[in-house]
């Protein structure tokens, strides 16, 4: 099998593509509601110049033009929902086939705006988190319950908007019927009159416009009726409906993709793995530590042993200093009795300085010139 072959297209892909169907159409059906809107105006127009005193018909078109520009912001709203699940989808390009859950989690928080699709996969993801895959179909299909109820609200407007429109259309025409009742009435109770013919035709012409009233309604609620329920309900539904497939998609994705990597990565497998590859970490870590620590203990006991040497040849320096101090003493010593002995041996009885005088001594240190010169004159 080559390595290029693909065995199906990346859900993340198709629902790309859904995404790009829906903003077409909603950005051509946001342009719609107007020409139709201005048809109708000039389809009203060509039937009756002064339909706008007609009050059925003033009512009918009212509501008809309220529902367009409502159409007009529903679907600038399916704009915004597109782009929205458009950066849900972009975060989960980015993200991979095997996501970081937290990571991922984070930036759905921080790109991708509130919304159905990225309520979804944040709760996805919580649940992958916990290791749980079970609940992903029930929270899929409570998010399009959500959906569904939000898009039934904005269709059923339209929808009530054309039932409001046929059941004004159809009490226009029975009101256009009863007004026709009291000019026939009187065309018949007036033939026997001697001008009964002129009061026949009058009433007869009444009885018409009731008529004519009564048509013109029901024409324009008909009318008005159908462009509702072909144009902005078909229209409409079909946009909403678009989602529902991009929905599709990402349970795909949901089911080819991140459920096996929840099972691998999050399952009670991988956390039993994780603890096992944890507790081989730890052990590696500890034996680097002791082996470190021996290395430390090594060298601290060679810094010791250094250390006692040096101090044992400072004792060997501090006894040879001792030694030498002493013998300097002694060299004194010596020379002091040297000193003392040739001044007994020179000195006259009467002169001679006790060893213990210190004035003699202190003279003998002042004067060593003169000591010298009575010695030598002695010798």
């Amino acid at each position: 099998m080559s390595s290029t072959l693909k065995l199906s297209e990346d859900p993340l892909a198709q629902a790309q593509r859904a995404l790009a169907r829906i903003r077409k159409l909603a950005r051509i059906s946001s342009a719609v509601p107007l020409p139709v809107l201005l048809g109708a105006t000039a389809g009203f127009f060509q039937l009756n110049p002064t339909w706008y005193f007609n009050p059925f018909i003033a009512l009918i078109f009212a509501i008809f033009a309220t529902g367009q520009v409502m159409a007009v912001f529903q679907m600038r709203r399916v704009l915004d929902g597109v782009k929205n699940t458009e950066k849900s989808l972009r975060v989960l390009y980015e993200g991979g086939d095997e996501p970081d859950l937290d990571a991922l989690r984070g930036k759905l928080l921080e790109a991708a705006p509130p919304g159905h699709m990225r309520d979804l996969l944040l709760r996805w993801i919580e649940l992958g988190l916990r290791g749980e895959t079970t609940g992903s179909e029930a929270l899929l299909e409570n998010a399009w319950d959500r959906r569904s109820q939000m898009d039934n609200g904005s269709v059923s407007l339209h929808i009530s908007m054309n039932r409001t429109t046929l059941k004004l259309g159809f009490l226009g025409t029975l009101y256009g019927l009863i007004l026709t009742f009291p000019p026939m009435k009187r065309a018949v109770m007036g033939l026997g009159d001697s001008d009964g013919e002129m009061r026949f035709i009058k009433d007869i012409s009444k009885a018409i416009d009731g008529d004519e009233f009564a048509i013109l309604v029901t024409l324009g609620a008909t009318g008005l009726s159908i462009l509702i329920e072909l144009v902005t309900v078909q229209i409409l539904e079909r946009a909403l409906s678009g989602f529902d497939m991009v929905n599709s998609h990402i349970n795909d994705w949901n089911l080819t993709r991140l459920q096996p990597w929840i099972r691998k990565r999050y399952g009670c497998d991988a956390r039993q793995m994780q603890v096992m590859e944890n507790q081989i970490t730890l052990e590696t870590k500890m034996a680097h530590a002791q082996i470190e620590i021996d290395r430390n203990l090594g060298r601290a006991a060679e810094a010791i042993t250094k250390t006692t040497k040096q101090l044992e040849q400072l004792s060997l320096v501090q006894a040879s200093v001792g030694r030498r101090l002493s013998e300097m003493m002694e060299y004194e010593r010596q020379y002091r009795g040297f000193i003392q002995s040739k001044q007994h041996a020179v000195a006259p009885p009467n002169h001679r300085l006790s060893p213990l005088d210190p004035i003699g001594e202190v003279e003998s240190m002042q004067k060593p010139d003169a000591l010298k010169a009575r010695t030598e004159s002695g010798v």
